[in-house]
């Protein structure tokens, strides 16, 4: 299952990305839209996407205003700029944000199915380097309590033997 946030302030524009979306990949997607900046933040901490889709220019908070609040609780999530602006200031701060693309309007259905794909992909190549981080501590962790186990059966035997041979002197 994969949380995708849509964000555009064009009503038309979030309508026909979420029927593209959810008519390829259906119930393996949970889809959300936003208007505006500010509603866009809220639904991400609401509901942490693991893909957005985040138009540039909207009603207050702009897009990318909006993917730096994101990321400050949501790491992970993984960011695309949909945009009718072509300037190479967004494309330079999109990049500087670690956006993984920038598509510019009208974006075609192939072009969103696509995207749509290789974001997938991401996610899931973030959630197994997640699950393997975790399966190495967890490694780690009994590695280390293993070590510890046997520093104190170390230290027992050391200390018995000392304890024999003090007996053994005194008598």
């Amino acid at each position: 299952m994969y949380r995708i946030l849509l964000a555009d302030d064009e009503g038309i524009m979030l309508e026909s990305l979420k029927k593209i979306i959810e008519t390829e990949y259906g119930n393996e997607c949970e889809i959300h839209c936003a208007k505006s900046g500010r509603v866009v933040v809220e639904m991400a901490q609401a509901y942490p996407p693991d893909i957005c889709f985040m138009d540039i220019q909207m009603p207050g908070i702009s897009g990318i205003q909006a993917i730096r609040e994101i990321q400050k609780f949501n790491s992970s999530a993984v960011f695309v700029i949909i945009t009718a602006y072509d300037k190479f200031n967004y494309a330079k701060e999109a990049v500087n944000l670690g956006v993984q693309e920038f598509l510019t309007k009208p974006v075609n259905k192939k072009v969103i199915l696509e995207t749509c794909a290789k974001m997938m992909t991401k996610v899931d190549q973030i959630r197994q380097k997640r699950s393997d981080d975790l399966l190495i501590r967890e490694k780690l962790d009994i590695s280390i309590i293993f070590f510890c186990r046997m520093i104190l059966l170390l230290i027992r035997i050391i200390i018995h033997s000392f304890l024999i041979s003090v007996r053994n002197t005194v008598i």
